[in-house]
């Protein structure tokens, strides 16, 4: 019986894997944030979110989502991601670099207290894990 409800929950954490990946879901500009004292705003608060992308190079969108996310959310992991197999015309570091003086310098930079950048080599998403990051954020370039 025990063989049968862990094989059953496996079943149903891979579809939801599965379901969650094919539809994820998509916030269109503008977004919205949830009034200060509503219960789902407070549990926003104490979450880790992580943002992912090259950052090839950092610019306005980059910014306007990350001060979105740390409006919304108690920390926010910018990561800027490293593909071996890719030749950038700037390194990483220097996109971190140009990120965090971007989030510094911002008029509003007070938002955005909350946001770090790091430069992760190897898979964002374990990176996410050690951080106990509940969310997984990332742009899209184009939409067909």
């Amino acid at each position: 019986l025990l063989l049968v409800f862990s094989i059953g929950a496996a079943a149903i954490a891979l579809s939801v894997l599965i379901y969650r990946i094919a539809f994820p879901t998509i916030l269109s500009f503008p977004w919205s944030v949830r009034p200060e004292n509503s219960p789902r705003r407070k549990r926003e608060k104490e979450m880790t979110v992580v943002f992912a992308g090259s950052f090839n190079p950092p610019h306005w969108g980059h910014f306007v989502m990350i001060r979105y996310l740390a409006e919304r959310y108690g920390r926010v992991i910018c990561c800027i991601g490293v593909n071996p197999k890719k030749v950038y015309d700037v390194t990483p570091q220097t996109r971190a670099q140009i990120l965090r003086e971007m989030l510094r310098g911002s008029d509003d930079g007070a938002s955005c207290k909350n946001a770090q950048v790091k430069v992760v080599t190897g898979y964002i998403w374990r990176y996410a894990r050690t951080q106990n990051a509940s969310l997984f954020f990332r742009g899209i370039r184009t939409w067909a």
